[in-house]
């Protein structure tokens, strides 16, 4: 079970808030370095373990907007297409993170794995496999970035009164 409230303040806007920022905060990063073969080399773990953040922050925000979910409906409040949004959030953060995980062994380990498995310069492709897997991460990235970074922007609520005088409220589109 999830709490939810973490230092008194409720625990879904902080676990989504940690997702749509760590997320696309490794997504930058792995396009920004991956391309140059000694930031890869230093780069990678920090990256993979940023984006792993993101998807625990994901997963959390997950857990937690569903307990909330039920709450707002038993009240009678309406939740719309919400939790669709942190579904599909999960989905892609949890696969960035895969990605990531991914790039960091195969730059970390690759090479000894390919000498334990025995396998020779044959199977090997004609590009640098690095740029390869780099190549194939990119739009994995971007895919991430587009998905979450909308969630950040905040939507305006209709104007409500309240005792008499009239106030906009903010309602972010991710909480």
């Amino acid at each position: 079970m999830v709490p939810s409230r973490l230092f008194g303040i409720p625990a879904h806007p902080l676990m989504v808030h940690a997702a749509v920022v760590l997320v696309p905060l490794a997504a930058l990063a792995l396009i920004a370095v991956g391309w140059n073969r000694a930031w890869r080399h230093q780069y990678y773990l920090p990256i993979m373990l940023v984006s792993v953040g993101g998807a625990l922050g994901a997963f959390f925000a997950q857990q937690t907007g569903s307990s909330l979910k039920h709450a707002l409906r038993a009240a009678g409040k309406r939740v719309g297409g919400h939790p669709g949004q942190g579904n599909t959030a999960f989905l892609l953060a949890g696969l960035f993170a895969a990605v990531c995980v991914g790039l960091w062994l195969y730059e970390a380990y690759g090479e000894q794995i390919r000498d334990r498995l025995g396998l020779t310069d044959r199977y090997r492709l004609p590009f640098d496999e690095n740029t390869a897997l780099y190549a194939i991460a990119v739009p994995v990235a971007l895919l991430a970035i587009v998905t979450m970074v909308p969630m950040t922007i905040g939507k305006r609520a209709p104007t409500q009164r309240t005792r008499g005088a009239t106030r906009t409220t903010t309602r972010p589109a991710a909480c």
